[in-house]
């Protein structure tokens, strides 16, 4: 697979895993602390990157998936 995330399919589903909690921890430890100080667009800009993670490493373990069918 060719493109910017032609590297991160071809990582093992267990570390591609570890990878999603890690960044996934971060940017929720950072959405309770702008949660904290009441700053809104950063609590709904830091909830939409949680969801993106979480789609592109699903996305990744479903292609290692599928191929290997």
């Amino acid at each position: 697979m060719e493109g910017p995330l032609g590297k991160l399919y071809s990582i093992p589903a267990s570390i591609l895993m570890v990878i999603g909690i890690g960044i996934s921890a971060f940017l929720f430890y950072s959405l309770m602390k702008a949660a904290e100080s009441g700053n809104l667009v950063l609590v709904i800009l830091l909830a939409i990157a949680i969801s993106i993670v979480a789609i592109v490493i699903s996305r990744a373990i479903k292609f290692q998936k599928m191929k290997d069918w």
